[in-house]
C-alpha cells in the first residue's frame, strides 16, 4: 500500500458524515443529562474508556512517525526540513505568546498578599527530568512528553546513515499504520464515546463558577478562537492555495472531533488528509512530499499545541487569584518556560501548571483551580492546537518545495484583525476592571453563615450578659450533669476572627460556634451562647459559668494547672500583622527583636501581652482594644496573632500582610476549655473531636472558615425527572 492511500485506509469504514453523527451524538448526551442529571454518571465509565482509547496510541504513533519520518531522510533533506520548518514554528509560538502576553493585561497587578511564611522551601521540577530521556520508560511513565521526542528525535537522527537501516525502518512502519488503524476503529465509535461523555457532564456539572474566574474563562475562550478562527487561517491563506473559508472547511472534521471528544489527537489523521489535499493544489505530490507532511504532523503534534501555551495566560490570572507578584524577570521568562513545560499533549498542560506554579511559587490550590477551569477551557484549547497543527502541516510542506504564494496583505490584515480585537479586550475588561476585579474588603468574611444543615436541628439562645452578671450553673460539671439540665452552655469570644464574630446580619458564626451546634446537636442538647471576659475566664469557669469555652483559646501553662483542656484541634504559627509595603522588614525574628525604635500592637489580652512582651523586650507595646483600630496607628510598626487570625483580619484589609517570620519559636496551640471538674467531659469531647476530624467535619469547617472556601453545594442536580415530571405527576394525582 503506498503512503499516499493511508489516510483513507486508516479511516477505512468511517461514515462520511461522521462530524455530524458526532454532534447528534453530543446533542443526544447533553439531552440525557439535563432529563436524567446525576443519574447519567453511569455513562461515565464508557466515555472515559473511549477517551483512554484514543489516547493509547498517541505514544506508538509518534515515535514510529518520528522514526520513519526523520529516519528515512537523508541528513541532507533533514537538514533542509529543519531549515524550512524553523520559522514556521517561530511564527506560531510569536503570535500564540504575543495573543497570551496582551490579553494577560487585562488583569490588574496582584494586590499585595494576605499570607507570607519566610523560608518556605518550594518544591521545584527539574527542567533538566523533563527535557533529558535518561530513562525512557519513566518519561513514558511520567508522560514527560519532551523528554520522548527528543529520544524519539536524536534516535531517528542517529540511523539517517545508516545504509541497513531499511528493514528497521519498514517494522516501526507497521507499528505506525497499526496505530491509525486502531485510531480508525476508535473513530467510528465517536458518536458513542461523544454521548457518554456529554451525558455524564451534563447531567454532574454544577453552575458554580463565579467571580473573576468568569473574566479568565472569557478571555481564554475568546483568546484561542481568535487565534483559531480568523488569525491563522488568513495568515496561512497569505501563503496557501487557498482562502481562509476554504482552509476551515478542510479543517472542519478534525475540529468538530478534537472539541467533542476534547483530544487535540483525534484529528491528526484528519489533518494530514487535509494537508495532502491542500498542497496537491499547488502541486506536491509523491513519496517524499507524504514523508514531509508525516513527519511535519508528529512534530506539530508536539511543538504546535499552541492551547497548551495559554496555561501561561492562567498563571498569570493565579498570581493575581493568589496575590503573588510576578517580578519583570518572571514575566520575561514565562514563555520560555511555558513553552519548555507545556510541550505534549492537553493532558501534560495540567502537568505544566504543576511545574510553572511551584516555579512561581503560587500556592498548591492553583493546580486544583486549574483543573475546575479545564472543564470550560479545554474547548478553546484543542480547537487552537488542531488548528495550529494544520497550519505547520500546510505551511511547512509549501516551504520545503518553494511552492508558497505570497500575499502579505492577508497576513498584515490577519495580525491587524488579531491586534486589534485583542487591544479591544484589554482595554475594554480595564475601562470596568473596578467592577470585574473589586478590591479585597471585609465583605467575604462578614458574608459568611453558618451551615443551615448545621444549625437546624438545635435550638440555640445567645445571651448577651457580662460573665460577672452571670449566674453560675446548677448542677455538677458533668456530663450527666448536662444531660439532665437539657442545655450546653457555650462561652465564646465577641469578634475573635475567624473562631466567633457576627456577621453582616449580625449572626454569631465562625469555626468555634459551628462546632458548639455540632457538638449540642450531637449530645441532642439545646445550646447557649454566652460571651466572655478574657480577663476573668479561669475564674468564671472555675465558678462554672460555662460548660465549655469554645472561643479560639490559646492552650497555656496556666490554663493546663487550673482548668480541663481538650486535645488541640487546631495549631498555627505565631505571625505579625504588618503594612504590605514593609514586610521585608519582618521576615526573620532575630531582625526584628534586635531593630531599635519599634513599636508593637496588641489588644489587651492576658496571653498574647506577655507573649509580645516576652519575644520582643525591646520594643514599645502600645494596647489596642481591637485590631480594627491598626489602620488609624501608622505609628505602630506590627501587631502580633496567630497566622490563622491574622490571615483572616488581613485578607479583608489591603495594605496589610500576615508575616511569620523564620525563628518566631512555637506555634499556638487552640483547645477548648472547661470546669476542673469537667474530667468526664473533657474525655468525651476529645473523643468527640478525633470522630469529627476523621469523618470530614473538621476539614470542612477548615476549608470554610480558615481557608476562605466557598461551601460546597449539596443540593442535587436540576434534572427534568425529578424538578419537572415527578412534580407535575405528584400535582395531578388525587389526594389520599
Amino acid at each position: 500500500m503506498s503512503a499516499a492511500a493511508e489516510p483513507a485506509s486508516a479511516t477505512r469504514g468511517v461514515p462520511a458524515r461522521l462530524p455530524l453523527w458526532v454532534i447528534l451524538g453530543a446533542l443526544a448526551g447533553i439531552a440525557v443529562g439535563l432529563v436524567f442529571g446525576e443519574r447519567a454518571a453511569v455513562l461515565r465509565p464508557f466515555g472515559i474508556a473511549y477517551s483512554m482509547m484514543l489516547e493509547s496510541v498517541v505514544y506508538p504513533y509518534l515515535f514510529s512517525s518520528l522514526i520513519t519520518g526523520l529516519g528515512s531522510l537523508t541528513r541532507a533533506r533533514a537538514f533542509l526540513l529543519l531549515r524550512s520548518s524553523w520559522a514556521v514554528y517561530l511564527f506560531l509560538w510569536v503570535v500564540a505568546f504575543v495573543a497570551i502576553l496582551t490579553l494577560a493585561g487585562a488583569f490588574p497587578p496582584a494586590p499585595p498578599p494576605a499570607e507570607i511564611v519566610a523560608g518556605a522551601a518550594q518544591a521545584r521540577v527539574s527542567l533538566v527530568d523533563l527535557l533529558v530521556p535518561a530513562n525512557i520508560t519513566d518519561a513514558l511513565s511520567r508522560n514527560y512528553m519532551p523528554a520522548i521526542v527528543i529520544f524519539s528525535i536524536a534516535f531517528a537522527v542517529a540511523i539517517q546513515p545508516m545504509a541497513e537501516k531499511r528493514a528497521f525502518i519498514e517494522v516501526i512502519e507497521v507499528i505506525r499504520r497499526a496505530s491509525l488503524a486502531i485510531w480508525g476503529w476508535v473513530v467510528y465509535f465517536a458518536p458513542l464515546g461523544v454521548f457518554a461523555l456529554f451525558a455524564a457532564t451534563s447531567g454532574t456539572i454544577t453552575p458554580d463558577v463565579a467571580g473573576t474566574l468568569v473574566v479568565y474563562l472569557v478571555l481564554f475562550l475568546a483568546g484561542t478562537a481568535l487565534l483559531a478562527f480568523v488569525v491563522l487561517p488568513l495568515a496561512l491563506s497569505a501563503i496557501a492555495p487557498a482562502s481562509a473559508r476554504e482552509l476551515l472547511a478542510e479543517f472542519q472534521p478534525a475540529l468538530v472531533l478534537a472539541v467533542v471528544t476534547t483530544l487535540s489527537v483525534s484529528a491528526l489523521p484528519f489533518i494530514q488528509r487535509a494537508a495532502e489535499r491542500v498542497t496537491a493544489k499547488a502541486g506536491i505530490g509523491g513519496e517524499e512530499a507524504n514523508d514531509v507532511i508525516r513527519t511535519t504532523i508528529s512534530l506539530a503534534y508536539v511543538f504546535t499545541q499552541l492551547g497548551n501555551y495559554f496555561i501561561a495566560l492562567f498563571i498569570v490570572y493565579a498570581s493575581y487569584y493568589f496575590q503573588v507578584t510576578l517580578t519583570a524577570g518572571d514575566v520575561v521568562l514565562l514563555p520560555l518556560m511555558t513553552l519548555l513545560s507545556g510541550i505534549g499533549s492537553p493532558s501534560a498542560a495540567v502537568e505544566a501548571v504543576q511545574f510553572l506554579s511551584q516555579w512561581l511559587g503560587l500556592p498548591a490550590e492553583a493546580l486544583p483551580l486549574y483543573i475546575e477551569s479545564m472543564t470550560v477551557t479545554r474547548y478553546g484549547q484543542v480547537v487552537l492546537s488542531v488548528t495550529a497543527f494544520g497550519f505547520a502541516a500546510i505551511a511547512v510542506p509549501l516551504v520545503y518545495f518553494r511552492k508558497t504564494r505570497r500575499q502579505s496583505a492577508r497576513l498584515v490584515t490577519a495580525l491587524a484583525v488579531g491586534a486589534a480585537v485583542l487591544a479591544a479586550a484589554v482595554i475594554g475588561t480595564r475601562a470596568i476592571s473596578h467592577t470585574l476585579f473589586p478590591p479585597a474588603s471585609t465583605a467575604a468574611v462578614l458574608a459568611r453563615t453558618l451551615d443551615p444543615a448545621l444549625t437546624a436541628g438545635v435550638k440555640a439562645t445567645s445571651l448577651d450578659v457580662a460573665p460577672a452578671a452571670l449566674a453560675s450553673i446548677d448542677g455538677p460539671p458533668t456530663l450527666q450533669g448536662i444531660r439532665d439540665r437539657g442545655v450546653l452552655r457555650v462561652g465564646y469570644g465577641v469578634d475573635i476572627l475567624p473562631f466567633s464574630y457576627s456577621n453582616a446580619r449580625g449572626d454569631l458564626v465562625g469555626f468555634d460556634v459551628s462546632y458548639a451546634y455540632r457538638l449540642a446537636a450531637d449530645l441532642h442538647l439545646d445550646l447557649e451562647l454566652v460571651p466572655i471576659d478574657w480577663e476573668t475566664l479561669s475564674d468564671d469557669l472555675a465558678r462554672h459559668k460555662f460548660d465549655i469555652v469554645m472561643a479560639g483559646a490559646y492552650v497555656t501553662d496556666e490554663r493546663l494547672q487550673r482548668l480541663q483542656v481538650t486535645n488541640s484541634y487546631l495549631v498555627s504559627p505565631l505571625a505579625l500583622i504588618v503594612p504590605s509595603a514593609r514586610v521585608e522588614r519582618f521576615l526573620s525574628y532575630r531582625a526584628i527583636a534586635d531593630a531599635p525604635d519599634l513599636t508593637l500592637g496588641v489588644f489587651h489580652d492576658p496571653v498574647l501581652e506577655p507573649l509580645i512582651r516576652h519575644l520582643f523586650p525591646n520594643a514599645s507595646v502600645e494596647l489596642l482594644a481591637t485590631y480594627d483600630d491598626l489602620p488609624a496607628h501608622p505609628d505602630i510598626d506590627a501587631s502580633i496573632w496567630s497566622l490563622d487570625q491574622a490571615r483572616a483580619w488581613a485578607s479583608g484589609r489591603p495594605g496589610f500582610t500576615a508575616v511569620v517570620p523564620t525563628g518566631m519559636g512555637s506555634p499556638v496551640v487552640f483547645a477548648y476549655l472547661l470546669p476542673p471538674a469537667s474530667a468526664d467531659v473533657t474525655l468525651f469531647v476529645n473523643q468527640w473531636l478525633s470522630l469529627r476530624a476523621s469523618d470530614g467535619f473538621r476539614d470542612a469547617q477548615v476549608a470554610y472558615w480558615i481557608e476562605g472556601k466557598p461551601r460546597p453545594d449539596t443540593r442535587a442536580r436540576w434534572n427534568l425527572i425529578d424538578d419537572v415530571i415527578l412534580p407535575w405527576l405528584s400535582a395531578g394525582k388525587p389526594p389520599g
